[in-house]
């Protein structure tokens, strides 16, 4: 590992610590090798750019023209689709969900992970390859929550380290057939037409095929 100083810090006389106060490195004069950051012009810190601030850009699109709270991207952190904010969504708040898939709290049947779970032995197109048997639990189980041994995270009755989330279970307790996938399809096409009746989800235009 190199730890040496680079040679353009030696030449703005540029310190990390507080306490060195010397009057030759309070500011930059147009001599020394610094390059700002809002113009990349060398000569001068950003904070004393004399070009006018530049948009701090959207930390969901990375556009400029707009910040977070009206970006076209934005989505809800209740039913995770785009368009509007949580305050605005037609579903009930997530803690008052209730899978009737996997059991589970903090979501709905049809944004459940067992959704996704269940491809686990599925290699190649066609029906999905479920499981023969249960898998049996392993003696030596560790809870990621409480990290004692005999249960898992999902299980745990101990106050959760992110009390705005709710477990999943890992396991697949149903794999879905033609017609599950068919009628869970249905179901989103339905309320993608609620949601873009009620304003709060963009339209999209179609791709050509």
């Amino acid at each position: 590992v190199n730890w040496s100083i680079s040679h353009k810090d030696l030449e703005a006389q540029i310190s990390n610590y507080a306490g060195v106060r010397h009057s030759s490195m309070r500011y930059y004069r147009a001599d020394k090798n610094v390059t700002c950051r809002n113009c990349h012009r060398p000569g001068h810190l950003s904070k004393n750019c004399p070009t006018p601030k530049k948009v701090p850009p959207c930390c969901l699109c990375a556009g400029r023209d707009h910040l977070q709270h009206s970006c076209p991207a934005r989505f809800c952190l209740n039913c995770c689709l785009p368009g509007h904010y949580f305050r605005e969504c037609l579903e009930r708040a997530y803690w008052n969900k209730h899978c009737n898939r996997c059991d589970m709290k903090g979501h709905y049947a049809d944004a459940c992970p067992e959704i996704w779970r269940q491809y686990h032995l599925t290699t190649k197109p066609g029906p999905i390859q479920a499981a023969g048997s249960p898998s049996e639990r392993a003696v030596s189980v560790y809870c990621y929550n409480c990290s004692r041994q005999g249960h898992l995270g999902y299980e745990c009755s101990e106050k959760r380290m992110q009390g705005n989330m709710f477990p999943t279970s890992p396991f697949v307790y149903y794999y879905d057939d033609e017609c599950d996938i068919r009628r869970r399809a249905n179901r989103l096409k339905r309320k993608v037409a609620d949601l873009q009746e009620a304003g709060l989800l963009p339209e999209q235009p179609e791709t050509p095929l």
